[in-house]
């Protein structure tokens, strides 16, 4: 049910954008403090808990706007708005991004030694203009007690930071283009559920009744109860602690010391938003896991695991990747080919109408992103071939991640060792890329795990935007607005506290430093021990998109058959393990309210879900929030 009139739209107003930028640096320095400082991870789950809370929030002061001066209280249309601007704000901030980022541009500079020879090994072929270089410059950032804010800084800094700024943005685009040419096949056609949206959707709906939902409260009252209980425990160790966090357990005996170790956990918000996932992928997801769970242990019984990274999930991962790909486009082959015609057509026939752009805008958009891609990395160091390949491979995580998150709704994904940067080393081997094209992939990276990331976001805000009647076109330009203020806030608000603190002071954590050493000593070892095409590799990319054939075969001829596709990439997520547990209670939970309450049951069973999503994260943000105000441990309710 859409939430306005179908005759209301709503644009950018000048308060939703002062909110975003009185909030985004405020956002920002928590998620640093969170992050960098204390460990906890909020960007890492969707939907964010800090963005829901702040959402919270609004609506609270939104009530009693509305008691005292109800013409100025906040349209829908605007707080979805808000809670857009201030995601993509917070993705790009996160530890994934552009953390990541500013942890490597002077690393390279200020911690080469005549031991790591990494003068001679790789400064050369560093981009001077994408990195910092002067180590006067960099004194002030790494040991701290320094301002940002002077010339010799701002001068070299700003020149640096508006060149990422460019790069992010024409991703943006990119996506943009992307998202505008699978939005209809995959939200009109396919009809996908878009699980992640339902909360802030239900928050922000007048006409849900959501908060006088009897059983949402009991959810809430469950998840809130427990975080509560937890956090009073961590304070006052006396009190006993539920223990619903990631526990990692070992066996001794055989045959399960074959297994090396199981992790559970049963965080609440998990199964809420979880008990939304298809049934059928509920199911292969688990199935999957404990496939890939058993190939590991046999492995260890049979000697495989000699063998370098047997079975070779991450290689079988990506080749099922690009098997969705190809899977995708021949499903929805009849919507690209109208799209394409409409692309090379004089005149568009109008059914672009209501997307974000014009399909011939979209088109011609995502080919030129792609060329105007291609040539900055080929800018930054790397051969145009290479510059061309890895602008491809690039998209094919996004692409699943964000297919993954509109059907699946699974509040983690990530993805580490599908980026491009190690499929190029596996397919062509180090000795073949050579150093200048080594550095340049360790240098310019631009999502470290894929767990934050745009493209999904986009495609999220585009369906808010049509359960809203909120002007596509509006939403995309609100895209592009909270992109460069997420960009810019992050930079200024990081470089002010490192050029304060020291990002080497240790004040910040072992993560402030930990990425630019992890992609450094990684292009160490590239350059040192150098490798052909690693065969072995590539065939199980192969087989992974073999299986992914099959899986996608069975899918259309045998429709009743409950494996998913989905199912088989998504067991390959580097957080699986703490997933496991909680997709068996939804599994078992869904199918009997299913078989013996039927949809009727289901629907009305939401809301306890979703209040349990909702109790957690708003009294896990409060844990986080009096952790940074009183510099003290609180209770973490994820990891």
């Amino acid at each position: 049910m859409k939430n306005q009139p179908q005759n209301e739209t709503h644009g950018l107003t000048a308060r939703v954008l002062f909110l975003v930028l009185l909030i985004a640096p405020i956002n920002c320095y928590l998620l640093i403090q969170m992050e960098l400082v204390r460990y906890t991870f909020p960007t890492w789950v969707v939907p964010l808990s800090n963005v829901i809370f702040i959402l919270a929030g609004v609506l609270i002061l939104d009530r009693l706007i509305r008691f005292v001066v109800p013409s100025l209280a906040f349209r829908v249309g605007e707080l979805l708005l808000l809670y857009v601007m201030l995601s993509f704000a917070t993705t790009l901030a996160g530890c994934d991004v552009l953390q990541a980022v500013l942890s490597v541009l002077g690393h390279a500079f200020w911690f080469a030694t005549e031991e790591n020879e990494w003068k001679t090994l790789f400064w050369p072929h560093i981009p001077e203009w994408l990195t910092v270089n002067d180590k006067k410059v960099l004194q002030g950032y790494y040991l701290g007690e320094s301002s940002f804010y002077t010339n010799a800084h701002l001068r070299v800094w700003v020149p640096v930071i508006l060149a990422w700024l460019a790069l992010f943005l024409v991703l943006a685009f990119i996506f943009l283009c992307l998202n505008t040419i699978l939005r209809r096949q995959w939200a009109d056609r396919e009809r996908l559920t878009f699980p992640i949206i339902q909360l802030p959707l239900q928050m922000t709906n007048p006409t849900s009744n959501f908060f006088r939902n009897k059983r949402m409260w009991i959810g809430f009252a469950i998840a809130a109860g427990i975080s509560l209980f937890n956090g009073l425990s961590t304070l006052y160790p006396s009190i006993p602690h539920i223990p619903v966090t990631r526990r990692f357990f070992t066996f001794l005996d055989p045959p399960l010391s074959f297994y090396d170790g199981v992790t559970v956990a049963f965080y609440p918000f998990a199964i809420g938003i979880m008990f939304l996932m298809p049934l059928d992928v509920l199911f292969s997801t688990a199935l999957f896991y404990f496939l890939y769970r058993n190939e590991l242990a046999l492995a260890s019984v049979y000697g495989l695991d000699t063998l370098p990274k047997f079975p070779y999930q991450d290689e079988q991962a990506f080749g099922a990747f690009v098997g969705l790909c190809v899977f995708f486009l021949w499903v929805g082959r009849h919507h690209f080919r109208h799209v394409l015609q409409n692309a090379f057509r004089r005149r568009s026939d109008g059914d672009d109408a209501g997307e974000p752009m014009r399909y011939r805008t979209a088109v011609w958009g995502l080919v030129g992103g792609l060329i105007l891609f291609a040539f900055a990395m080929h800018r930054a160091g790397m051969s145009l071939w290479i510059a061309s390949m890895f602008s491809l491979l690039f998209l094919v995580t996004p692409i699943i991640t964000t297919r993954i998150r509109a059907e699946a709704g699974i509040f983690v994904h990530a993805y580490h060792w599908q980026a491009p940067r190690y499929v190029l080393n596996t397919i062509l081997g180090s000795r073949r890329l050579g150093p200048q094209n080594l550095t340049a992939l360790s240098v310019c990276f631009f999502n470290r795990d894929y767990r934050p990331q745009q493209m999904p976001h986009q495609l999220e805000a585009f369906k808010i935007a049509e359960q809203a009647n909120i002007n596509p076109r509006r939403m995309l330009v609100a895209i592009l607005i909270s992109t460069v203020i997420g960009i810019l806030v992050y930079f200024w608000v990081q470089l002010h506290l490192y050029y304060e603190k020291g990002a080497a002071s240790g004040y910040f954590g072992p993560w402030a430093l930990g990425y630019g050493r992890e992609y450094f000593r990684r292009l160490t070892d590239f350059l040192y021990y150098r490798t052909d095409t690693n065969w072995l590799g590539v065939l199980f990319m192969g087989i992974g998109f073999g299986v992914m054939g099959l899986l996608t075969y069975f899918r259309v001829k045998f429709f009743w058959l409950p494996l998913h596709p989905l199912g088989y990439v998504m067991a390959s997520n580097q957080e699986m393990s703490d997933l496991w547990a909680p997709i068996l209670i939804c599994l078992v939970l869904k199918w009997a309210i299913l078989k013996h309450g039927g949809i009727r049951s289901y629907r009305r069973a939401i809301p306890f879900f979703l209040g349990l999503v909702l109790g957690d994260f708003l009294m896990g943000s409060v844990w986080s929030l009096l952790n940074v105000l009183l510099n003290t441990t609180m209770y973490q309710f994820y990891p």
